[in-house]
């Protein structure tokens, strides 16, 4: 790196959405997630420093109102100086009881009074990555996201996977480095974000991403299954099952609406309240589980299946002609009636059936809500079918579009759920996993 220049480096990590399987999978049966087209993005600014001038580390985390500075000597001052100075990228280790403490009460002391528990999980997540990866190094860290924090959405693991990725890769840890971008004096003002040059992550370097993003997880979560941040790690759509991981990589493309209830949810009690019940009614839970374990494992068929254009339709030209006639008329003219009759192909259709009959076992094991229930019935007007993905008892709703549904007919769709005080968007799913880019700025790139 030329002297006196700045390294801009960043990387983006997409959220997940889980498909089918929520809650059942800590029981024994499949799961299927996929990745979102939601990032959470860490950028990090390094300028080595001249000898003799103070150092700091500074961390910015706009959705939890963090803005922290600190001074190297500080951090040097609550963890072990050796491991500090000769970190050790390559071998994952975890964070142990000790250094959990340390970095724990460090950060109850440094942020506001009253700073909420995932606020101090993520900074505390944040330090033990960075003193792990790079050591004492002179950096600001910056991350922002695109996903609500817990709607279930895997925000937590994104959040871990891009920072992993942005400190391996600025550590020059990864095999194939990625080629810093040298941005001319004249366009020094120009931002990397307005750049593009996304790259993948190599395989090898993959594993060791998602195996320090793990690590990022436990503090955050204690006993987190690995899904989330596998998903985020390596992008596409994952089978999970006691324990096994297997990649998918669907040729069948998704799409899908995501309502947020916008009502907060204690995962921990909705996943004991589950386990609960079981216990009260072993047989009865024990054929949901089965069922739902069932739904996963078809929904897996389906999206590994060839892509067939059949529409399940006998008269696909007639549909069409009806779709083009009401595109020309304002939302508030679109009747329902009209929308529900977007052709479906054969695919769709089966996973629309599946995700109606998830929806109601998922209700049986007492994990919907009245919020969640609201949206099943706006969409069901439709002939759209949703479900709630991840915890449940409020958190988000999906619904499964048709790929021949027109983005006017969405937005009818929208206008429902968002008058009943939802917030919804549309996402991408199954795309890539984690992405880096660098920029290097001559003239020190100051903001």
């Amino acid at each position: 790196m030329e002297e006196g220049a700045e390294l801009v480096v960043e990387a983006r990590a997409p959220g997940k959405v889980i498909l089918s399987g929520e809650h059942a999978v800590v029981h024994g049966t499949a799961a299927v997630a996929a990745a979102l087209g939601l990032y959470s993005t860490a950028r990090i600014r390094h300028r080595p420093l001249s000898p003799g001038t103070e150092e700091f580390l500074v961390l910015e985390l706009p959705q939890l109102n963090v803005h922290v500075t600190w001074s190297l000597k500080m951090i040097e001052e609550i963890l072990d100086p050796p491991s500090l100075q000769y970190p050790n990228p390559l071998v994952v280790k975890e964070c142990s009881d000790s250094d959990m403490t340390r970095l724990g009460s460090f950060v109850v002391k440094q942020l506001s009074w009253g700073a909420p528990k995932g606020t101090v999980a993520a900074v505390t997540t944040f330090l033990f990555l960075y003193t792990s990866i790079l050591g004492l190094q002179p950096i600001t860290v910056r991350v922002t996201s695109d996903l609500p924090v817990g709607a279930g959405l895997g925000s937590s693991a994104a959040y871990c996977v891009c920072l992993a990725a942005a400190l391996l890769d600025l550590a020059a840890t990864f095999d194939s480095p990625t080629q810093a971008i040298t941005t001319p004096k004249e366009q020094g003002s120009q931002k990397l974000a307005d750049t593009g040059n996304w790259h993948d992550v190599d395989e090898k370097n993959l594993e060791l991403v998602n195996k320090w993003a793990f690590e990022g997880e436990r503090i955050i979560h204690g006993r987190p299954s690995g899904i989330d941040n596998t998903v985020s790690s390596y992008g596409y759509v994952v089978r999970f099952k006691q324990g096994e991981l297997m990649r998918l990589h669907s040729p069948m493309p998704l799409r899908m609406l995501l309502t947020n209830t916008n009502v907060g949810r204690n995962t921990k009690a909705l996943v004991a309240g589950v386990g609960e019940r079981a216990l009260r009614h072993p047989a009865a839970m024990a054929a949901i589980f089965k069922a739902i374990d069932g739904i996963a494992e078809e929904v897996v068929s389906i999206l590994l299946s060839p892509s067939n254009p059949g529409l399940d339709s006998d008269d696909e030209h007639e549909h069409k002609d009806e779709a083009r006639s009401w595109q020309q008329l304002p939302d508030e003219c679109l009747p329902k009636s009209d929308i529900a009759s977007v052709v479906r192909t054969k695919e769709e259709a089966k996973l629309e059936e599946l995700v109606e009959m998830n929806q109601g076992l998922l209700q049986c094991i007492g994990v919907s809500h009245v919020s969640i229930e609201a949206i099943c019935q706006i969409t069901a007007a439709f002939k759209l079918q949703s479900k709630l993905t991840g915890a449940g008892g409020g958190g988000c709703v999906l619904t499964l579009l048709p790929k021949q549904m027109s983005s006017t007919y969405v937005e009818v769709v929208k206008v429902d759920l968002e008058g009943q005080g939802f917030s919804c968007f549309e996402a991408a799913i199954g795309g890539h996993g984690v992405q880096v880019r660098q920029e290097l700025n001559p003239d020190g790139g100051d903001e």
